[in-house]
């Protein structure tokens, strides 16, 4: 087995064409309305359609023609700025919020013990600035039947890195069946689960102390009983079903290090051809 020279200097400009291209999981199953934040509220235009808020302001729905906005795809997303005063503690979109018809709440249906609940989007910390001081994450709440919209249970997971660098860089949280159940039997089931991207301050104000960074939120999609296993050849690593630069870099370690499972045309040999079976894999998505 071998890699040439030329395939490898290659997969550099392989890797950046691979992290700057869209992928967000499973399109097709998201759960969300308005997963991306592109469409205004017509009640509120300052709002996004199928999502309230906790004491964000109108211009923390950015468009991408802002000065120093941040947007990953399309012309929206959403800012949450740091906490300044009592106030604004706590900071949070939701789904928990009733259609113009009242029929119903924005909240994905969910459906009890019938797979594993993954939400999965993008988080932006700007070049220069760290999250500080503060908890900054997706909380699921899943709920009960209407008209009784109690919480059953609440998971919580905070984001991985408290600096991008000015990068748009993937998240993915899960909650198992096996989490679900370990909560215990405690009827009503919940029938759907609201969606927080949140941030939190539980500390002092004052010098050295106050929060700090901006993050920003977009494309966000949230699946029930996804697959479990790889969607294709260019999902090398979990969370499977959304292609991501972690899945790019996973490709080029064993590519480099000549492991069999980068040799994606099986013909043993490590060179343009697994490459561009890889890109063929990853220009085509995940279903």
């Amino acid at each position: 087995m071998h890699i040439n020279k030329a395939t490898r200097s290659g997969t550099a400009i392989v890797a950046m064409m691979l992290m700057s291209a869209a992928a967000t999981a499973n399109d097709d199953a998201n759960l969300l309305t308005n997963p991306g934040f592109e469409d205004p509220n017509p009640a509120s235009s300052g709002m996004p359609l199928g999502w309230n808020t906790f004491n964000l302001s109108s211009s923390d729905y950015v468009d991408i023609d802002d000065p120093g906005a941040f947007v990953r795809s399309g012309e929206r997303s959403v800012r949450i700025r740091p906490a300044t005063g009592e106030s604004t503690r706590f900071q949070a979109l939701t789904t928990n919020l009733f259609r113009p018809d009242g029929s119903d709440l924005y909240d994905p249906d969910y459906e009890y013990l019938g797979g594993d609940v993954t939400i999965s989007g993008y988080y932006l910390v700007p070049d220069g600035e760290v999250l500080m001081d503060t908890v900054v994450g997706v909380k699921l709440e899943f709920r009960r039947e209407p008209p009784n919209f109690s919480i059953w249970s609440a998971f919580e997971f905070s984001l991985p890195q408290t600096e991008t660098d000015g990068m748009w860089i993937p998240f993915a949280f899960t909650v198992t069946d096996q989490m679900i159940a370990d909560v215990g039997d405690f009827p009503p089931e919940p029938t759907s689960v609201s969606i927080l991207p949140f941030r939190f301050f539980g500390g002092e104000f004052g010098a050295g102390t106050s929060p700090t960074g901006t993050v920003y939120f977009d494309d966000l999609c949230l699946v029930q009983g996804a697959s479990v296993g790889p969607c294709n050849d260019a999902d090398f690593v979990e969370p499977y079903g959304e292609l991501s630069f972690f899945d790019v870099s996973a490709f080029l370690t064993a590519y480099n290090a000549l492991d069999a499972s980068a040799d994606l045309n099986g013909d043993g040999e490590f060179n343009f051809f697994d490459v561009s079976a890889f890109l063929t894999a990853y220009s085509a998505g995940c279903p």
